[in-house]
């Protein structure tokens, strides 16, 4: 009984943060389809999964894309998702994802125009859904800061995808 009821209550956290809106059509999509499918969907789609706007989600795999230089690593993309996703967070940090991005002196992809040569890709996106899954299932490190040359300050998390990641 109690093991059904912890599953019934798992399932209600995970939908209520995994995207089930107001978009209830989008949602039952959403839901009604395979990890290869959702991994290949419309940006508006993987947006809403999330609860973002088009906008803000197609910045956040900008910044994800070019901070990772391209590598074919998925775990080093979802820790730099989880950096943005926490400092959004935190009371250190503006308060929405386009300001933590724009922010003045925190990622030169963006203060450089990188972000708009090298675009977004699925594997950036699907970055973004992980670390927003992560986060839900209460997995996920809280990480503040990354850099690719080692750790000058702060709690070292670990080197993943060639970048050093720290804990806030």
């Amino acid at each position: 009984m109690i093991e059904s009821l912890i599953k019934i209550v798992s399932s209600m956290i995970i939908l209520s943060t995994f995207g089930y809106s107001e978009n209830g059509a989008m949602d039952s999509v959403w839901f009604s389809m395979t990890e290869d499918q959702r991994y290949e969907s419309s940006i508006e789609m993987k947006a809403n999964a999330v609860g973002m706007d088009v906008e803000e989600f197609d910045l956040m795999s900008r910044v994800i894309e070019a901070e990772s230089d391209r590598s074919s690593d998925i775990e080093g993309r979802i820790m730099i998702a989880l950096v943005l996703f926490n400092r959004v967070e935190s009371c250190s940090f503006p308060n929405n994802i386009t300001d933590v991005c724009y922010q003045s002196g925190q990622f030169e992809v963006v203060s450089n125009g990188a972000i708009w040569s090298v675009g977004r890709t699925s594997l950036s996106d699907w970055a973004i859904i992980e670390a927003h899954r992560w986060i839900a299932d209460g997995d996920s490190p809280y990480v503040l800061y990354f850099n690719n040359s080692g750790y000058a300050y702060g709690t070292p998390y670990g080197c993943i995808g060639g970048n050093y990641f720290v804990e806030g």
